[in-house]
């Protein structure tokens, strides 16, 4: 099966968009890291809002310090479109083989991506993480697998 792809020059555009996006994406996570500043999810609503603080203390500020929750999702998703892109580029020398490596690499890695899956739901049913986090994996996952076995083969 011959899947048309990308041109190979795609790969450049493809990881700069992926590392601009990503770097943005995770900068004010970072920066909150940094300056110590207490995590709020922007994917759920916190469980304490700190109704209960008394005078002089202060409450917690949120992450987003430059950018706001749907501009972070939004660089997130950019970042993701980043990734796909390179992924879908054609290599420098394109034959069978390396579509046979595509196809294996493909196969092993949504196989582990299964297990590690099917483990995380086994030890923790009621995980709550989003979408992006699973396709950040799995892409992550086929580019190693991918690459290790072009450098082996």
């Amino acid at each position: 099966m011959n899947i048309q792809i990308l041109p190979n020059w795609y790969k450049k555009i493809g990881i700069l968009i992926f590392i601009t996006f990503a770097i943005l994406a995770g900068s004010d996570d970072f920066r909150a890291g940094w300056n110590s500043v207490e995590y709020t999810s922007p994917y759920k609503s916190p469980l304490n809002n700190h109704e209960d603080t008394t005078q002089g203390e202060t409450k917690p500020e949120t992450h987003h310090f430059y950018f706001g929750k749907e501009t972070t999702h939004l660089f997130s998703i950019l970042s993701i479109a980043g990734l796909f892109i390179y992924m879908l580029s054609k290599e420098k020398i394109e034959d069978d083989y390396i579509n046979k490596l595509r196809a294996d690499s493909f196969q092993l890695s949504i196989l582990i991506f299964l297990l590690v899956s099917l483990g995380i739901y086994a030890f923790q049913g009621n995980l709550n993480m989003p979408l992006d986090y699973f396709l950040f994996l799995y892409m992550m996952l086929f580019l190693i697998i991918f690459s290790i076995k072009k450098r082996v083969y």
